[in-house]
């Protein structure tokens, strides 16, 4: 017979497992994912690069991808990234407010970034298909609210090391400053996979300005083969990082003049791209996911310094520009260099000093203007990780110096979000110039607010 205190113990035991188990209930995170297509249903003046090609057919879909994490105290951040050039500040205004009127989800607490594919749309604010897109982009955030269910969220981080090249380094070896990849992995509260998303910073330019085809370039190839694996049913995207001088392995000088190159193609970014699915098939298995996840989130505007010198007067280009149109003409009149290094390399000279007078018009032309630019920053974090953004172009070392300095292990970049200013470049990279830095906005001076900025966003949402 049982004694009155072990029935009194068994009853208790009973009585805090129901606590305990009605207590990792009310913990549990919610998580909701929504996907949409934002493909243009006719041929359409194309991104990405400074042409006037008309689209001729869609090698694959573009999408905008939504995921939702919601903590236990409905702390909610909404990460959306739409298959595009870029976002500007009155699209992602119009896109925020729909889903604010929707669901309810402050703007503040979405973010939206370009994954920045070469191979799509030029947005044209107004017209009819900015405003499809726009509903499409508020689409995939509803139908990533209304499908929140309990679930877990893991986010751990891998390498690749062949897939992303800096392309101000190829004749140093081009090693990616920064080949780190973070994995986020999504599940149902049984552990049923329901999605995975990676971030990364790579230029989606594999294809170069010949291609008319819609695409989302590599990044589309890393999709599929992640979906042929884990199963179509799973929701899978890419968020950009910090790209600035990252692609997947050519001169942005000789990619500006069109000059012929074997990985211009789709045979070489299929490659990249398993490249990309590889290691995140590898790490999956393994990682290990919570619903006991904490979400917090923050916004904040900074006033970036411009730059204040730029190396060469208006007269001085104009003159340099002169002088290389002179020497190009010299050697297209001799079929001797017809297709050779010699001609490509005085066609990236036409191109270079060009770029430096458009520049130091724009500069000196600024005057007594403001010497700042408001830049709209925020940051998130999801258990033990933490995510920050920049709306433009960052340079990896700068998203590395960010990264070490957090007090965060798992701190990442999220690049290319709303309103983008444009490269901003290293310091150490204004001696050398080049494409990124000769057109860029910022100056020397920059990389330290960025990342002095940065890291205070990072203090706000810390544990």
């Amino acid at each position: 017979m049982i004694s009155k205190n072990i029935l009194f113990s068994l009853a208790f035991s009973l009585v805090s497992f129901m606590m305990i188990l009605t207590s990792c209930s009310e913990s549990s995170l919610k998580v909701g994912v929504g996907e949409t297509v934002i493909t243009p249903d006719i041929n359409i003046q194309m991104a990405g690069f400074a042409r006037s090609q008309v689209s001729t057919g869609v090698h694959d879909d573009l999408h905008a991808r939504s995921l939702v994490v919601e903590d236990a105290d409905e702390n909610v951040v909404l990460l959306m990234t739409v298959s595009l050039v870029g976002v500007s500040s009155q699209m992602a205004e119009r896109i925020r407010e729909g889903i604010e009127a929707k669901i309810g989800i402050p703007g503040e607490k979405i973010i939206i970034t370009a994954t920045h594919t070469h191979a799509g749309p030029r947005i044209k604010e107004g017209s009819s298909y900015s405003n499809f897109v726009i509903d499409k982009c508020v689409e995939s955030a509803v139908i990533a609210w209304e499908s929140r269910v309990p679930g877990r969220v893991g986010i751990e981080a891998t390498e690749v090391f062949e897939l992303g090249r800096n392309r101000r380094r190829l004749l140093y070896g081009g090693l990616h400053p920064d080949p780190e990849v973070a994995v986020i992995k999504i599940e149902d509260e049984k552990g049923r996979l329901l999605g995975v998303a990676f971030n990364y910073g790579c230029h989606p330019s594999g294809l170069d300005w010949q291609n008319t085809l819609i695409s989302e370039d590599w990044p589309y190839f890393a999709i599929r083969e992640i979906k042929s694996v884990v199963g179509e049913h799973v929701w899978v995207a890419y968020y950009q990082g910090a790209e600035g001088n990252i692609n997947v392995g050519y001169s942005a000088e000789l990619s500006a003049v069109g000059a012929e190159m074997p990985v211009r193609n789709y045979w070489y970014i299929e490659k990249k791209g398993n490249q990309m699915a590889e290691a995140i098939l590898k790490i999956l298995p393994t990682m290990k996911t919570s619903n006991d996840q904490i979400v917090k989130t923050t916004y904040d505007k900074f006033d970036y310094p411009l730059r204040n010198s730029y190396p060469v007067t208006v007269e001085e280009a104009e003159k340099n520009l002169s002088e290389a149109k002179n020497r190009l003409e010299n050697l297209e009149r001799n079929p001797e260099f017809s297709h050779t290094r010699t001609l490509d390399n005085a066609r990236v000279e036409v191109f270079a000093e060009n770029q430096k007078l458009n520049a130091a018009e724009r500069f000196f032309n600024r005057g007594q203007h403001s010497q700042t630019i408001t830049v709209e920053q925020q940051a998130v974090r999801i258990g033990d990780a933490v995510f920050v953004t920049f709306p433009g172009e960052l340079f990896a070392e700068i998203g590395l110096k960010i990264k070490d300095s957090s007090p965060y292990d798992k701190t990442f970049i999220i690049g290319l979000t709303a309103g983008g200013k444009g490269y901003l470049p290293a310091a150490n990279e204004f001696i050398d110039g080049d494409y990124e830095v000769d057109g860029s906005v910022y100056g020397i001076q920059t990389e330290d607010a960025c990342v002095n900025f940065s890291l205070e966003l990072i203090k706000d949402v810390a544990y």
